[in-house]
C-alpha cells in the first residue's frame, strides 16, 4: 500500500512539472556551501617545534613553509651519512685498485685464482657498502626537508593546532592545522527524489548528465545578496536519504574573492531550459 501510495505521489509530481516545460523552469532550494579540497598539516618525522608561521585565516600557496621543525638532529644525522659514504666511497676505491691490480697478475700468470676471487667479492662488498650509505644520505637529506612543514594545498590556513616547543611524534599523525581551498568551492543542495524523476521526464533529457547540462544555478546569499558567478551541477549521491527521500547535488562555482565559506547557508535558484531552447 506505501509503494502504490509513493507511486502515485510521484506520477502527481511528474504530471504537474510536465505542462511549463514549453520555457524555462526555475526550482529553489535550500543549500550550503562546501570546500572543494582540504589538507591537513602534518608531521612525518618526530621533532620540536621550533616556529610557526602561520596565524589563521590568511591565504597561503601550495609548497609555502607553514611550520619549522628543529633541524639540529636531523642535520647532525645527515653529517654521519656523508661521513659514512665517504669512507665507503674511499674503501671502494681502495677495493677497485686491488681488485685490478690481481686481475691483472691472474692475464699475466702470477696470481692465482685464490687470490683473484677474494678480491673481486671485496670489490663487490665495497661497491654495496658505497650504494648503503648513498641511500642512508639520501634518507638523511629527506629528513631535513622534513623539518620544514609545507601546504599540500593552495587555500586559507586554518588556526595552528600546535605551539612552540612542543614535540610532535610523526607516528601519532597528529592534525597540526588545516588549509581549504576556497576557489572554487562546492554548492550542495537536497533535492526530493520524486521531483528528480519529474524533472527529468519534463525536460526530455535521456539521462541525469544531459539533465545537468541544461541547468543552470543562481545563488542567493544571506539578506538577498545575488552572488554574481553561476554554476552547473556536476553530480549528485548515488543514494537517496531515507529520512526524507531526498538526494543531495553538488556543483562546483568560481569563488575567486572568496566570498562563498564552507558551512555557509545559501538559497540555490535552479533554472531548467526547454527542449524548445535548445
Amino acid at each position: 500500500m506505501r509503494r502504490n501510495t509513493l507511486i502515485s505521489a510521484g506520477l502527481f509530481v511528474v504530471s504537474a512539472f510536465i505542462a511549463p516545460y514549453a520555457s524555462a523552469e526555475s526550482l529553489v532550494f535550500q543549500g550550503r556551501v562546501e570546500a572543494a579540497e582540504r589538507a591537513e598539516l602534518s608531521s612525518r618525522l618526530d621533532g620540536v617545534v621550533a616556529e610557526i608561521l602561520f596565524s589563521g585565516g590568511e591565504a597561503v600557496t601550495a609548497g609555502q613553509t607553514m611550520i619549522r621543525l628543529d633541524p639540529s638532529d636531523a642535520q647532525l644525522d645527515l653529517a654521519v651519512a656523508e661521513a659514512r659514504l665517504s669512507k665507503a666511497r674511499a674503501e671502494l676505491a681502495g677495493a677497485e685498485r686491488e681488485a685490478t691490480r690481481q686481475e691483472e697478475l691472474f692475464k699475466r700468470g702470477i696470481a692465482s685464482d685464490a687470490v683473484v676471487g677474494p678480491a673481486r667479492t671485496a670489490r663487490a662488498a665495497a661497491r654495496a657498502s658505497v650504494a648503503l650509505a648513498e641511500a642512508e644520505r639520501a634518507r638523511a637529506e629527506l629528513d631535513v626537508s622534513r623539518t620544514l612543514i609545507r601546504a599540500p594545498i593552495t587555500g586559507v590556513a586554518g588556526q595552528p593546532m600546535t605551539a612552540v616547543g612542543a614535540f610532535l611524534e610523526a607516528e601519532s599523525g597528529a592534525p597540526l592545522g588545516e588549509i581549504i581551498a576556497l576557489d572554487p568551492v562546492i554548492l550542495a543542495y537536497r533535492v526530493p527524489y520524486a521531483t528528480r524523476l519529474a524533472t527529468l521526464a519534463a525536460s526530455g533529457a535521456p539521462t541525469l548528465d544531459a539533465l545537468f547540462e541544461r541547468i543552470s544555478l543562481s545563488v542567493e546569499l544571506p539578506g538577498s545578496v545575488t552572488y554574481p558567478y553561476r554554476a552547473s551541477p556536476d553530480n549528485a549521491s548515488a543514494s537517496v536519504d531515507p529520512q526524507d527521500g531526498t538526494v543531495t547535488v553538488r556543483a562546483p562555482i568560481a569563488n575567486p574573492g572568496a566570498l562563498l565559506r564552507p558551512g555557509m547557508e545559501i538559497t540555490v535558484r535552479v533554472t531548467i531550459a526547454s527542449p524548445e531552447s535548445d
